[in-house]
């Protein structure tokens, strides 16, 4: 079996949120989705990154060392991914517009065609 960034994605999701439900619904997945996923993950390497418990999950020593490495991996990727929207003259990156509601109407739609 092979790694995948969306192992190592839900993963954090866990790490995050530390309840398979939660880290779900952060991933915008369905919980057995996830649980599978992470099972498949465990499998690949070998190790038991989670404790299971009746009020959510726990990270292993090792998993908390796997999410370790597993988040720069994705800091990397979100790099990459970046510099490469950059070189093509594409913006990259959430844009966040603030404009009070009375001039909304009149102002977004010339700036922002649908």
């Amino acid at each position: 079996m092979k790694i995948t960034l969306r192992q190592l994605r839900y993963l954090d999701a866990l790490a995050l949120e530390g309840h398979f439900g939660r880290a779900a619904e952060r991933a915008s997945v369905s919980q057995p989705a996830l649980s599978v996923q992470i099972r498949d993950l465990e499998a690949a390497l070998g190790v038991a990154l989670v404790e299971r418990t009746s009020n959510g999950a726990r990270l292993t020593a090792m998993g908390e060392g796997v999410v370790a490495r597993a988040r720069r991996i994705l800091a990397e990727i979100g790099d990459l991914e970046s510099y490469a929207s950059r070189e093509i003259g594409e913006l990259a990156g959430p844009l966040r517009i603030g404009v009070i509601p009375s001039i909304a109407p009149y102002l977004l739609p010339s700036c922002c065609p649908a």
